[in-house]
C-alpha cells in the first residue's frame, strides 16, 4: 500500500502523460484558433480535443462560418452546416482552425 506522499506523486507523474495527445499537429503558423477568426469568414476545423462541440458537429474537418466575433463581447457565434453556436472564448481558444477563401 502506498503512503499518501507517493499517491501524490504517482497522480502527478499520471497527469503528465495526457498532455501530448492533445498537442495540436501542425506546423507553426499552419492555424490559429476559433477566437481570432474575422466575422465573416470560413475555416476548416483543424484540432478540438472538447467532447461537447465534438458532439455538437465542430469535429476535426468540418466546414464552419464566423457570424459575430466583437471583442467586447464574451461569446462568439459560429454556424456548422446548419446550425448556429454560440460558444465561449475559452472553449473557442482551444479550438485550431485553418481558413479557407
Amino acid at each position: 500500500m502506498l503512503s499518501n506522499r507517493n499517491r501524490d506523486r504517482m497522480h502527478r507523474w499520471g497527469l503528465r502523460l495526457g498532455r501530448n495527445s492533445k498537442m495540436c499537429p501542425c506546423g507553426l503558423g499552419d492555424c490559429l484558433s476559433l477566437e481570432k477568426m474575422p466575422e465573416g469568414g470560413n475555416a476548416i476545423i483543424i484540432c478540438n480535443s472538447n467532447l461537447n462541440t465534438i458532439e455538437r458537429g465542430l469535429y476535426q474537418g468540418a466546414q464552419i462560418s464566423m457570424f459575430r466575433n466583437a471583442a467586447d463581447e464574451p461569446n462568439i457565434i459560429v454556424a456548422a452546416g446548419d446550425a448556429r453556436y454560440v460558444l465561449d472564448r475559452r472553449i473557442a481558444k482551444a479550438i485550431r482552425i485553418r481558413i479557407v477563401a
